[in-house]
């Protein structure tokens, strides 16, 4: 079925939706972005999602208050007019229409456009082996270029990354930074287990401070997992038992495979099948109550 589009306030037909070619979000990626999951019409997490995309646009200077403030009303009819439960909801802002070649000049107002599909999830077969990750050669953009609190719509170097890790067969692929630290993948956080704790690199330090991310955080205490963010160097792939991804889509996916050399065993390991199971179990319990 055509699905309708939140475009600056009006819901229209997916395949009639427009912008002005002027817009900054396609002239210069001068624009935010947010990824969401909805469970039964309920956003997991909406407010952590929101707080998030006002700190970046207090960062990158986005007078975009109003059209903020109307985000969650804005999804809440978007999932009742396209009948949607379980969806995942993808909300962009930019700074609005501008003028090829001025950088600096943004008369606005900011462009916000929601949209939400149907969630189908990821291969269930992907969760099951688990996946490859690569290190590709294109290091991770410093933070004093851009912050990585800041979910930008400016992807090119994510891109790349991802077409360099695919050709290598891979399915994701995990940055270094300038010191040749582990930071995050394309569209996800990285986490090993090692030594009896969970490990992930700094956030925002050392990549986006993920929604799914900070859930497993909380989650681990009560299985008795230490929880820490440290840099993290790539040799600490050899002494990892387990690794994992999160995103939003992917929830939490074991990463069995680091430039062909596999972590651990090899295989899905306990501890992250234990926090998958209880990160489904969250959502479940705070969209829908279970």
């Amino acid at each position: 079925m055509t699905l309708l589009v939140h475009v600056n306030g009006r819901l229209v037909p997916e395949d009639e939706a427009a912008l002005s070619v002027f817009d900054r979000g396609f002239l210069f990626g001068d624009g935010l972005f947010e990824s969401m999951r909805s469970l039964g019409g309920t956003v997991f997490r909406l407010d952590r999602h929101q707080a998030r995309l006002r700190h970046a646009a207090a960062l990158v200077g986005f007078e975009a208050e109003a059209a903020l403030a109307g985000i969650p009303d804005a999804i809440a009819g978007l999932l009742r007019a396209n009948r949607l439960g379980d969806a995942r909801i993808r909300v962009t802002v930019t700074r609005g229409p501008g003028l090829p070649g001025d950088y600096a000049a943004a008369p606005g107002p900011p462009t916000v456009v929601i949209a939400a599909a149907p969630f189908a999830g990821i291969d269930p077969e992907l969760r099951r082996r688990g996946v490859a990750v690569a290190i590709p050669r294109r290091r991770q953009l410093p933070a004093a270029t851009l912050d990585p609190s800041i979910k930008t719509t400016s992807r090119l170097h994510a891109v790349l990354a991802r077409r360099e890790a695919q050709a290598a067969g891979a399915f994701e692929a995990v940055l270094l930074d300038e010191s040749g630290h582990l930071t995050e993948g394309t569209v996800s956080n990285l986490f090993l287990v090692a030594g009896g704790a969970l490990l992930t690199p700094p956030a925002p330090g050392a990549g986006l401070p993920g929604v799914t991310r900070g859930a497993v955080l909380e989650i681990a205490p009560a299985m008795g997992l230490p929880a820490r963010e440290e840099p993290l160097r790539t040799d600490r792939l050899r002494d990892a038992s387990e690794a994992f991804l999160t995103n939003t889509s992917w929830e939490v996916l074991p990463a069995v495979r680091f430039d062909g050399r596999p972590v651990g065993t090899g295989v899905p390991g306990p501890i992250t099948l234990d926090l998958a199971a209880r990160f489904a179990a969250l959502m479940r319990r705070e969209c829908l109550g279970d």
